[in-house]
């Protein structure tokens, strides 16, 4: 089975919500026209990539993206081909790994990856499959530019082998500022969960929904990997997605159970454990514009509101649908930042995919990245002003005053080990007494996932 990563999860909800939840009052609206100054910009951040020649050329580019997004994405580009003379091939698929892997052993790979998980992409490093990219990156610059916590992902054996080009900032919360009466923001999660205890009262505050076909349980685990990061912190977090530390751990146990006094208890969540394992993720939002309200509150990434926005009749971001980040559960823990997002890499060493990367590595191209009105530009120097919402750029500052930033672990978990999580989720979700030997069940999923 196919696991699709976070990123790609985040696609296929601005697809259906702009599609389906608002009927026949929907509107997708169309990428916005990126600002003259910045294409310009970015042309010249070309020129420099590529040492001021024109090497021209062809370079091959297997991504997932298609539709308005690969539209959106080829946009930013355009500046690269036009200053350079060399020409995007874009080869989409729906499969990234599968499709790589044959490529490489019929030795024909593409010149750059685009791959939404970076798990994927240190493999292939270790594997010794990618070009790495100190040798002709500003790497002061990039360890100005890119959280260490991103880097490291794709560091093996000290080299840098990936660039993250846009990131998506997960476990915000949404509400709708019209309905919900709680803390905005909370300081901890204790002053959060205090105020949903005194709410359940009078409604439920939360709507979850964990449907997401051969993907199910993965919006539970990203509930439990925020609980982790918020209450044990980066080092614990960065130990279990690495296979370093048992699931048997309290840590983990502990967030468990976090998650499950939410997800399984009917007073809190909308509809209860049966709801929660059967309304796809697509679909629970919309419980917060319900007539009246069948929740207050709902975690998602920040694509969320916009998508909204964009599908709902009516909503307008700020004044009917707002966020704010997932609160520390220990309070030395503010400042703890989880994101998915895709990384650039580099599969044949050439004139062409060296300057590629160099452009990749700018503010100036990540400005474009905002300018789509799809993505947070994963480049720190990205301009506020860039970003086409309000919602976004607001979520891109929470990226960028981070204390601490990391990848979303299921992303970076091995296939199998991630699979193992989701089915674990919801298995503990339908029967809570179960967590013990759902979580032994993870542990020895463990021990052979990090094998192979």
């Amino acid at each position: 089975m196919r696991t699709r990563t976070l990123a790609a999860l985040g696609t296929a909800l601005l697809a259906v919500l702009a599609t389906g939840c608002g009927g026949s009052g929907s509107r997708t609206q169309a990428p916005p026209t990126q600002a003259a100054d910045r294409i310009q910009a970015a042309r010249a951040a070309a020129t420099r990539a590529a040492d001021g020649t024109r090497p021209g050329g062809t370079l091959n580019l297997l991504g997932v993206l298609s539709g308005p997004q690969l539209d959106a994405y080829l946009g930013t580009f355009a500046p690269f081909e036009e200053a350079t003379g060399i020409k995007i091939k874009y080869e989409s698929t729906g499969d990234v790994y599968a499709v790589l892997q044959t490529r490489i052993a019929g030795g024909n790979p593409p010149d750059v990856v685009s791959n939404s998980s970076a798990g994927q992409v240190a493999q292939l490093a270790q594997r010794g499959k990618l070009v790495a990219l100190d040798p002709f990156l500003d790497m002061d610059a990039v360890r100005t530019d890119y959280p260490d916590g991103l880097l490291k992902l794709s560091t093996v054996d000290g080299k840098l082998h990936g660039i993250f080009y846009n990131t998506a900032v997960q476990g915000l919360v949404w509400y709708d500022p019209k309905t919900y009466r709680g803390p905005r923001p909370p300081a901890t999660w204790d002053d959060l969960s205090g105020w949903a205890e005194q709410a359940s009262a009078g409604g439920t505050p939360w709507c979850i929904g964990l449907e997401s076909g051969p993907n199910s349980g993965w919006p539970g685990a990203v509930w439990i990997e925020e609980f982790v990061l918020q209450q044990a912190g980066p080092e614990v977090f960065t130990k279990w997605w690495q296979g370093d530390l048992p699931w048997t751990a309290p840590e983990i146990k502990r967030a468990f159970q976090r998650f499950g006094a939410i997800a399984t208890d009917a007073k809190q969540v909308s509809g209860g454990a049966t709801a929660v394992l059967t309304t796809d993720f697509t679909t629970s939002p919309q419980g917060l514009f319900a007539k009246p309200p069948a929740c207050h509150l709902h975690v998602q990434a920040d694509f969320l509101g916009n998508a909204l926005a964009q599908s709902v009749p009516g909503v307008v971001p700020g004044t009917d649908i707002d966020f704010f980040p997932f609160p520390p559960v220990d309070p030395a823990r503010a400042g703890s930042v989880e994101i998915s997002g895709e990384t650039l890499a580099l599969l044949k060493d050439s004139p062409q995919g060296r300057a590629f990367m160099r452009y990749a590595a700018t503010p100036e191209f990540s400005a474009l990245v905002a300018g789509t009105g799809q993505w947070i530009g994963a480049n720190r120097r990205t301009p506020p002003e860039a970003y086409t919402s309000t919602l976004s750029r607001r979520a891109a500052q929470v990226y960028a005053d981070a204390r601490t930033v990391q990848y979303a672990a299921q992303n970076a978990m091995p296939p199998a080990m991630t699979q193992a999580f989701h089915k674990a989720v919801l298995a503990y979700v339908a029967n809570p007494s179960t967590l013990d030997a759902q979580l032994a069940g993870l542990e020895r999923a463990r021990t052979s996932a990090y094998r192979s």
